[in-house]
């Protein structure tokens, strides 16, 4: 049996993605465009903060390791900046050490998941329960 399609809003959720992985930007916003989102992407830290800072995002993604700043800079200037600092964030890293783990809840992040353990549709779903809470 297949899954019933996403429920369609009048109001799209955008995603913005920051991860230095081309592939998995590509198969993000494939995948998360199919379940009713938009997504708008960077290719690490600097340019991801420049995209929330101007696309104004829903939600973010956000990998740990990167080039540039990486995803703890990131965190740390969401924190400082009282503009973007209530935008939730999810960690979608490879980074799956119990450090990366206590460092990221020292953070205000709904979710962390490794990515090789996921896919888009459990990310959507994880963005949809944000926005249920």
């Amino acid at each position: 049996m297949k899954d019933p399609a996403p429920e369609i809003s009048v109001e799209r959720r955008k995603v913005c993605l920051i991860d230095d992985e081309e592939s998995i930007r590509e198969i993000y916003t494939i995948g998360l465009t199919a379940e009713g989102f938009d997504v708008v992407s960077a290719v690490d830290g600097k340019a991801g903060l420049l995209c929330i800072r101007s696309e104004r995002p829903d939600i973010i993604l956000l990998d740990l390791q990167m080039p540039v700043q990486d995803g703890f800079d990131v965190l740390n200037a969401l924190s400082a900046d009282k503009d973007i600092s209530r935008i939730p964030v999810i960690i979608l890293s490879n980074t799956d050490n119990e450090e990366a783990f206590r460092k990221a809840g020292s953070f205000s992040v709904a979710f962390f998941f490794v990515k090789s353990l996921v896919n888009p549709r459990k990310v959507a779903g994880a963005i949809r329960e944000v926005f249920t809470r």
